[in-house]
């Protein structure tokens, strides 16, 4: 009751400050310090909850994503703050999951379950309480009936008297003095507001109530990370020995193609050796986005495809086979033979980067490699140990998940615009436009750059939307006016480090 009742004060005031904290500001210090509020709320209300290492770390990694927010205020953190922030709340609403993509899914589904856990909220708070069999509970229990019908009543009258001047009139005459009562509340009112208002208090309810969904949790419960041998009692002896036949046959056919990609592989590996790795020219290279995109693309599905291959034929009763020792020594191969792979993508991207710079989906493709060799890595683990594809799955959606945390530590545009801008081979080969076009953080390198970009400057106009061909130094001079401006109609709780110091950059050029 107690905790019922903390709850219901506590999803009343945090909708309050929601609008209070969010409307008409950007992302900052107020998503650190309403989430640190609502994190507190969570724990009161799960406290079994935190005695689980994943959900510790749950909460570790939101509340770090969230700090990163107010430091580097970048699109990748608010991004991965929501994301991790839904893992946060699934775990917290059941700490049993031992995964993050089912506290997720069941989060989601949470989210779309809003409505009916509010009345469920209320309807519990009728039973536990003493006001049950009163005319205040009976009171209650109606309104629980009623609220959506007046709700949507009064979304739709304020919509019609907002658009309808003609509506606005009949109103006046027929309900002159019930809308003499109207008026007052909707003297100031905006149809976005009004929107952004609700829309809190249904985010809220999705956080701070929640109705169990056992569907996936028992799937999950089901689940082990180590295979079972899957024996099948028969007293027919020429059903078990075709059983017998049918996985040797079985084993027989991987071990041929486990062995015969492995050559292919080889021979593969060998050619980028030669070419990519001792005997590479720039000069030879006409195309560098051929090298990467296609060639990187196309390594990478190799490397997946392999993956998924291996997954496939060692998913049963083969990890039980005695003689199976060739087929897994010949899988440890294709795995380090995956890896070699992996370099050449690697070494294909350093000599993209060397020629044109850096870029989101060039720095994507590392980061993908990255988990790709993860992935391989736990590949080994599961046909080793015997694992299960359900701890594949555990294991490298967690390194997902630290590793987008971490890309949070970076402030990316600034960067990659830096690291352009600072490597004189890059000066007549990297995409300008690229560069003025990155966030407003990246404004104080792109002027300070200013003399160097003109030097380079291969083409003296660029195209921006709003206007037609403007000059580098007027488009410049455009953001720059823009940002300020901006930046001005905030107020503290939109303050982040990354905007602060761009702006103190600016006004001390003014002084």
């Amino acid at each position: 009751m107690k905790t019922i009742l903390v709850k219901g004060l506590c999803f009343i005031t945090l909708g309050l400050l929601f609008n209070i904290f969010f409307w008409n500001e950007k992302l900052g210090v107020n998503l650190l310090l309403f989430s640190i509020l609502l994190i507190s709320i969570l724990l009161y209300s799960y406290q079994e909850s935190l005695k689980i290492n994943s959900v510790r770390i749950s909460i570790a990694f939101t509340l770090l994503s969230a700090i990163m927010v107010v430091w580097h205020n970048t699109l990748i953190s608010k991004l991965v703050f929501i994301t991790s922030f839904m893992i946060m709340t699934g775990l917290l609403h059941e700490y049993r999951y031992r995964t993050i993509y089912n506290p997720l899914a069941a989060y989601i589904v949470n989210f779309f379950q809003v409505m009916p856990n509010y009345f469920n909220g209320i309807q519990a708070w009728i039973i536990q309480s003493k006001v049950k069999h009163t005319q205040v509970g009976r009171s209650l229990a109606q309104f629980r009936f009623s609220f959506v019908p007046l709700l949507f009543f009064g979304i739709f009258f304020a919509i019609f008297k907002t658009a309808n001047p003609i509506f606005s009139d009949l109103t006046d005459t027929l309900f002159h003095s019930f809308y003499t009562l109207l008026e007052s509340l909707f003297t100031n009112f905006s149809i976005p507001w009004f929107t952004f208002f609700l829309s809190g208090f249904y985010l809220l309810g999705s956080i701070l109530y929640y109705k169990p969904f056992d569907t996936l949790l028992k799937h999950e419960s089901l689940q082990n990370n180590w295979l079972a041998h899957q024996r099948r009692m028969t007293k027919n002896k020429l059903h078990h020995r075709v059983k017998n036949l049918a996985l040797k046959n079985e084993y027989t056919g991987a071990l041929i193609l486990v062995i015969s990609v492995n050559i292919l592989i080889f021979a593969e590996n060998c050619a980028d050796i030669y070419w990519l790795w001792i005997n590479f020219d720039y000069k030879e290279i006409t195309d560098f986005s051929i090298l990467l995109h296609e060639g990187a693309n196309m390594l990478l599905l190799s490397i997946l495809l392999s993956m998924g291959i291996l997954l496939f034929y060692f998913r049963k009763n083969i990890n039980f086979y005695t003689k199976n020792t060739l087929l897994k020594q010949a899988a440890y191969l294709w795995i380090i033979q995956n890896g070699i792979l992996g370099l050449s993508v690697l070494l294909r991207c350093y000599y993209y980067f060397h020629e044109h710079g850096l870029a989101y989906k060039r720095v994507g493709v590392v980061i993908f490699l990255i988990l790709t060799y993860i992935g391989l890595f736990t590949l080994y683990q599961k046909i080793s140990q015997k694992k299960s594809f359900f701890y594949l799955l555990r294991i490298n959606s967690w390194a997902a998940y630290a590793m987008f945390i971490l890309l949070t530590l970076i402030n990316w545009d600034v960067f990659i615009v830096s690291y352009n801008l600072q490597h004189p081979k890059l000066n007549s080969k990297i995409d300008l436009e690229y560069q003025l076009t990155r966030s407003d953080k990246a404004l104080p390198i792109l002027v300070k750059n200013r003399t160097k970009i003109q030097d380079i400057l291969s083409r003296g106009k660029i195209h921006d939307s709003k206007r037609n061909q403007i000059s580098m130094n007027e488009y410049l001079y455009y953001r720059i006016e823009k940002f300020q401006k901006e930046y001005q109609e905030y107020t503290w709780l939109s303050w982040n480090y990354a905007d602060y110091q761009a702006y103190q950059y600016f006004n001390s050029r003014n002084q």
